[in-house]
């Protein structure tokens, strides 16, 4: 069996003579386990694939795509000395390569569903990995970053319950946030229709206490409406046809707030109104 160099030497000639001298004779295990390669762009090199077809890689199931840049990367990494790693993907369709490489034991509960983004699918899908739970991510502005969300369905997750509405910029922190970490955060929500999210996450029972200020915003009546819990069932609310005030003063409606006297944050007419109610109860 040729050396390892050799092996290397030959795999970046031509196409018959790296499959043919691949072929002629593999590497051990210890030396795969103990390289890193770096594939450059050749389409002949999908003949490193199937010579790394050894004892380690004999139950991985993999299907490559038609680009000579990435596949051979993520394939060789599918070993046991891949598992711990953390690495940084950058932005290729045929990245989901390294989803189903990564399909091994610790992999084997998961349940993933892959959208049509090369970006972010392969960085959300390798994350779903048991070192991934304790982990707060930063997530940026993409459509198919529900994915992470549906990664996060583990068990520290079970317990959520999650409404995506169809926003790039805002769903993904906001239900990312519907954690375990999330419930002593304080968070300051900006005017959003896809907010709701974040008002739905918060109906927990650690949001009872919380004293969350809202902006102008129509669609924040699901504050409302999440806040109908134990400590808002003896509450009646009536709902005006206003997107500015209405959630101010409907969230304000809480037992906290009869000894406070509220400075709205605009409309002079409806805090005139507001504030007789109040000072003549």
């Amino acid at each position: 069996m040729p050396s390892q160099l050799d092996i290397q030497k030959t795999l970046y000639n031509t196409f018959s003579e790296c499959r043919t001298e691949c072929r002629a004779g593999m590497p051990s295990q210890l030396d795969i386990q103990k390289k890193c390669t770096t594939v450059y762009p050749n389409v002949e090199l999908n003949v490193d694939l199937e010579c790394r077809a050894s004892s380690t890689f004999e139950n991985k199931h993999t299907t490559l795509y038609a680009n000579a840049e990435l596949n051979v990367e993520l394939e060789c990494r599918a070993s046991s000395t891949f598992e711990n790693k953390h690495i940084t993907l950058y932005a290729n369709a045929e990245l989901n390569v390294e989803l189903e490489c990564r399909a091994s034991s610790t992999f084997e509960n998961k349940h993933t569903t892959l959208y049509a983004n090369a970006e972010l699918n392969v960085e959300l899908e390798c994350r779903a990995s048991s070192t991934f739970k304790n982990y707060c991510t930063t997530l940026y502005p993409n459509v198919d970053l529900n994915v992470e969300l549906e990664c996060r369905a583990s068990s520290t997750f079970k317990k959520h319950c999650s409404t995506l509405s169809s926003n790039v910029e805002l769903n993904v922190p906001l239900e990312c946030r519907a954690s375990s970490t999330f419930e002593n955060k304080h968070t300051t929500l900006y005017a959003n229709a896809e907010l709701n999210v974040e008002l739905e996450c918060r109906a927990s029972s650690t949001f009872e206490n919380k004293h969350t200020t809202l902006y102008a915003n129509a669609e924040l009546n699901v504050e409302l409406e999440c806040r109908a819990s134990s400590t808002f069932k003896n509450k009646h609310t009536t709902l005006y046809a206003n997107a500015e005030l209405n959630v101010e003063l409907e969230c304000r409606a809480s037992s906290t707030f009869g000894n406070l006297n509220v400075e709205l944050m605009s409309n002079v007419e409806r805090r005139a109104n507001f504030t007789h109610l109040f000072l003549s109860t």
